[in-house]
């Protein structure tokens, strides 16, 4: 999987996505809702991270459901495997719960 510039987001870039204060969003970091990575003293966000957070905090039972029973099979195809790895097939989960939602 390769990551592009415009699929990597800083804090601020997503607080404006979301419509959201910059602190709303850091928070959402601290308290392990949101993943990011920490380079040095800054965070960066995956844009498909993002859309996890998105689709797991969705008011949608079906959009959870759906994004719990992928994330299942894709944890239990990749037993052993280093998370990083992993990527491809998050991303793909995504694309199907919002094909699925659209």
């Amino acid at each position: 999987m390769m990551v592009t510039a415009k699929d990597v987001m800083t804090p601020e870039q997503v607080a404006d996505y979301l419509q959201l204060n910059k602190d709303t969003v850091y928070r959402y970091i601290r308290e392990g809702k949101l993943a990011a990575s920490k380079l040095g003293r800054n965070y960066r966000i995956l844009k498909e991270n993002l859309d996890l957070f998105l689709l797991a905090t969705s008011t949608g039972q079906v959009a959870r459901e759906a994004l719990f029973n992928r994330l299942e099979s894709v944890a239990e195809r990749n037993k052993g495997i280093p998370f990083g790895e992993v990527g491809g097939d998050v991303a793909e989960a995504v694309a199907e719960v919002r094909a699925r939602n659209s």
